[in-house]
């Protein structure tokens, strides 16, 4: 059990940094999951918290669903996606439901403080409500997420050659202030002007290009997806970025690892 706890926390230490790094806030949303297995292990060490297999099961398949959704990919366009609301709203029920088990179950055997109050007194519609409130806005994300990974099994090869190109900083709406910013490219082949969003180490990568090549790939419902820049121009570009980042990164997993000692072995 402490083994596992130790890889929960440097497996959140890895999205925390990825999200920092990448600029995409969406690597620290799907370390929700893995909240009741870290809670869950830590007090197990010290109560004898009874284990739950199957909500365990759940929380790491998702993780790893939701994580494939955004792994190895550098630009991407989800804007242009074909429209499935049906598959898309049946995909969030299923996923709400899983959700909303690990959790509860977590409260139930007392991984976790039961601030909703199931099999419990305290427990009113009221109370429910709120704290279900945000677990369906935040299943919207993992939604996407899972849609995302469908979508990326079987993509076909396209190559777009993107002419006066414009970075620049901004929100989904291209409001330059406020928050949900992101990293975004605007690019025009054959009058048609395409929009990607981007990794924040792809942004100081290709900020200088005014023409880009790109190879992309075209999920199974229209989304474009760049998975792979192969220039060594390009990565010359972004060198002393990624030294630094290395650095800070290695720096910070050795503190977790020490923490994590500390909490699942030293700690009496």
């Amino acid at each position: 059990m402490a083994w596992l706890g130790f890889v929960t926390l440097m497996t959140i230490y890895w999205c925390f940094f990825l999200s920092v790094v990448s600029g995409r806030w969406r690597w620290l949303v799907i370390c929700i999951w893995l909240v009741p297995i870290f809670a869950m292990t830590i007090h197990h060490d010290n109560s004898g918290a009874e284990i739950n297999g199957l909500m365990v099961l759940i929380c790491i398949v998702m993780f790893l669903f939701c994580r494939h959704g955004l792994l190895d990919v550098k630009l991407w366009n989800t804007r242009v996606r074909k429209r499935h609301n049906i598959s898309f709203g049946l995909l969030y029920c299923i996923l709400f439901a899983m959700f909303l088990y690990s959790f509860a179950q977590a409260q139930i055997h007392g991984y976790m403080l039961n601030v909703q109050g199931w099999q419990s007194d305290h427990g009113n519609v009221w109370t429910m409500l709120l704290t279900i409130a945000p677990m369906l806005a935040i299943n919207w994300f993992f939604t996407r997420m899972v849609f995302t990974t469908i979508e990326r099994l079987y993509c076909k090869k396209k190559e777009l050659t993107l002419l006066s190109c414009r970075f620049y900083i901004a929100n989904e709406s291209g409001v330059e202030k406020g928050i949900g910013k992101g990293y975004f490219l605007e690019g025009i082949q054959n009058g048609v002007t395409y929009y990607f969003r981007m990794t924040r180490r792809t942004y100081y990568m290709l900020q200088n290009e005014a023409v880009l090549k790109l190879q992309l790939k075209v999920g199974l419902f229209g989304g474009h997806y760049v998975t792979t820049l192969d220039s060594a121009r390009y990565l010359k570009q972004i060198g002393k970025i990624d030294r630094r980042d290395a650095r800070l990164g290695i720096s910070g997993c050795i503190l977790v690892a020490i923490c994590g000692i500390w909490l699942f072995w030293l700690r009496i």
